[in-house]
């Protein structure tokens, strides 16, 4: 025992000095393990604890930035503590883009938004696994937003000479149905077990930029502009928000979720798990906007300091044929979904202390790092509940804590990681998750 509690030392030690947080993850709720069948949209592998499961509608938010709204938004100077002859507060707020161009660490800032509800959930325990089927829908933003781009554009850029802003953002806005089956199989007198997750997949919509499009403005010293830009385009497909349009089933793709854990001595497992392998083929309502690829394009500039606006200086460039930008129809695309993955290794002490060490990896954000953590879950029969400590990418520490108890027939769960942040100024926030639902839940220890 001794031996193996060394070896969870020294594996969390080793993956807590060796990386840094850089994306979203759902750590907490992934500890709630088998407890919970909704786990499965984190680790394909799932032994049931119960019979048969049938789970209601279940929530997931998910939400991260590199700044908060209390970067942006700062107390005017001069207005701080301030109030009336009424004793009303008088501070000022005001838009504070080099506040938020100085917080944003490396090249980029990484926005990302997840949504998940689960419509549909069944689980089946099979003597040797498990067998379920599940129809959810997802919305996932993930935006790359260059430093040198849109911030350095808010920042006073078009007003400082021998600037270059360059808007190179790698955005994906998408939101789909997926239906499927899952099934884990046990090997090896129970010791391994393999899961699998197929889905079929129906994109709602679409909106994403081409991976290697940029759109470059250089300020020369006489304030003039040098434009040069390389397939700076965007495009939608799906539904876009218009009356006249239906929706779809031709926007369709195939997904996958694998994972396998392994218990190399009683009580000490490792798992790992990959989700969402696969992508969207975009064929319906597909629309292009672009701006046509121009080298080295002279304009006088904008003086920002008359009543000038830099959207009618863009708008008189296309009016008078300098710059090409508009509308066009688009063929079908491909997109992939948003893969993560999770590593673990667990130690169960006593039969009902759990500890586990985890890294988790979103692998959209080509520039995201791994998110580590800590976590003890207290596993009883039918209830558990445990705390995470968690690195996020400020390379400060949250709370994660999660819960999932059976109440007769009915089982609640809850997960966050940010409890923390939660608790706290909701302008604070950067970083926060939440997930909650209920399942009815039957024949617990027990065969079919």
């Amino acid at each position: 025992m001794k031996n193996s509690i060394k070896l969870i030392a020294a594996t969390a030690f080793t993956v807590l000095l060796t990386n840094s947080a850089k994306a979203q993850s759902q750590i907490s709720f992934f500890h709630l393990g088998d407890y919970v069948q909704q786990s499965t949209d984190v680790s394909p592998v799932y032994i049931p604890k119960n019979s048969f499961s049938f789970g209601l509608p279940g929530v997931s938010l998910s939400f991260s930035n590199g700044f908060s709204s209390s970067d942006l938004l700062t107390v005017e100077a001069g207005t701080e503590n301030t109030t009336d002859q009424f004793g009303n507060d008088t501070e000022r707020l005001d838009y504070n883009f080099q506040n938020i161009y100085d917080q944003v660490d490396g090249d980029y800032n990484d926005l990302s938004l997840i949504q998940s509800v689960n419509i549909l959930n069944l689980a089946f325990k099979r003597k040797h696994g498990s067998l379920s089927l599940f129809v959810n829908q997802k919305s996932n933003v993930n935006w790359q937003m260059s430093k040198n781009g849109l911030l350095n554009l808010f920042n006073d850029g078009l007003a400082k000479t021998g600037n270059s802003i360059v808007i190179d953002d790698n955005v994906d806005v998408t939101s789909y149905v997926e239906g499927g089956v899952g099934f884990t199989q046990q090997f090896l007198k129970d010791k391994l077990a393999i899961g699998v997750r197929v889905k079929y997949l129906i994109g709602i919509s679409n909106g994403s930029t081409e991976e290697d499009g940029t759109a470059q403005i250089d300020i020369n010293n006489d304030m003039s502009w040098t434009i040069n830009t390389n397939n700076a385009f965007a495009r939608t497909a799906g539904l876009t928000g218009e009356d006249d349009e239906e929706f779809s089933t031709a926007n369709s793709g195939i997904g996958f979720d694998i994972g396998a854990s392994y218990e190399i001595i009683p009580n000490l497992v490792i798992e790992a798990a990959v989700n969402d392998i696969g992508s969207i083929t975009w064929k319906e309502n597909v629309k292009e906007y672009y701006l046509e690829d121009v080298t080295n394009l002279k304009h006088d500039g904008t003086d920002l300091r008359s009543d000038n606006d830099v959207l009618e200086e863009l708008e008189a460039l296309v009016e008078t044929g300098k710059l090409d930008a508009s509308e066009r129809e688009g063929s079908s695309y491909k997109t992939s979904l948003m893969t993560t993955s999770y590593l673990s290794a667990s130690y169960k002490l006593a039969n009902i202390h759990q500890f586990r060490a985890t890294m988790y990896n979103n692998h959209k954000l080509e520039d995201s790092k791994a998110i580590l953590a800590l976590g003890y879950n207290l596993a009883l029969d039918k209830t558990t509940y445990g705390v995470v400590g968690i690195k996020n990418d400020q390379g400060d520490m949250d709370l994660g804590v999660n819960l999932a108890t059976k109440l007769g027939p009915l089982q609640l769960y809850l997960a966050t990681d940010n409890l923390n942040k939660l608790l706290g100024p909701v302008e604070d926030i950067r970083q926060a998750n939440i997930r909650f639902g209920l399942n009815f839940v039957f024949g617990y220890n027990k065969w079919l």
